[in-house]
């Protein structure tokens, strides 16, 4: 009988445990940076040098570290600005698969560091087939750290995560760090509960157990005193 118990209260206690959600995007949190060199509290890179991400030709990505510049969380953030490089502003991105029809949650910080009226920050999710724009956020010089929140709908087709200034500045204009990027399966919460599957509480959990508990002492109960 006790077996029976302690398995009951395991498996409602893996039923009713929230679920993780897994992370599409690779160092989305830029804390994986090997090829990070910056003596001087930030290092530029170009290409492949971030795991996860591509820069474009063209273009650079500043990596800031928590000891000198700004920067969000962790011990790496990005300044968007690419040290003016080339004349040009980061611009970066990350591909992942989708399903379509699945909802998706998208989710980033970012914080202004210098104000500045040209460069706007900018965050896409686009469809690398049809190049249909799923989701886009364009924000202006902002005191303080923002975190966005967005919700998606997947097509079935790869689809691109974009972070770049546009309009862009093209010099070392210090406006934006971002950090923290994630995409997610859409939580039934975000969704407004619609045909998502009902959660237990703890006390829902607790009464549930006890119920079975004590049905299960009866049968045995009964059973051994019909013998």
């Amino acid at each position: 009988m006790k077996y029976f118990v302690f398995g009951l209260v395991a498996m409602l206690g893996l039923l009713s445990a929230p679920a993780i959600a897994q992370n599409l995007i690779v160092n989305g949190g830029f804390e994986n940076e090997p090829n990070y060199s910056g003596s001087i509290g930030y290092s530029v890179f170009t290409g492949s040098q971030i795991p996860g991400w591509t820069v474009e030709p063209g273009t650079a990505v500043t990596m800031h570290n928590n000891t000198i510049y700004p920067f969000i969380s962790g011990t790496y953030s990005v300044n968007t600005d690419g040290e003016g490089s080339f004349g040009n502003n980061a611009n970066f991105y990350q591909d992942f698969a989708s399903v379509n029809g699945q909802q998706y949650q998208l989710d980033y910080d970012w914080q202004l560091w210098t104000a500045n009226a040209v460069p706007h920050l900018d965050v896409s999710v686009t469809d690398t087939v049809t190049s249909v724009v799923l989701y886009s956020g364009n924000f202006a010089a902002a005191a303080g750290t923002h975190h966005v929140t967005a919700l998606f709908a997947g097509s079935g087709n790869p689809l691109r995560l974009r972070v770049r200034e546009n309009p862009q500045s093209g010099i070392n204009d210090n406006t934006f760090i971002v950090d923290n990027f994630a995409v997610t399966l859409a939580s039934s919460t975000q969704l407004g509960g619609a045909n998502s599957a009902p959660t237990l509480s703890q006390w829902a959990v607790t009464l549930l157990v006890c119920a079975l508990a004590w049905m299960g002492v009866t049968r045995v109960r009964r059973a051994r005193g019909s013998k």
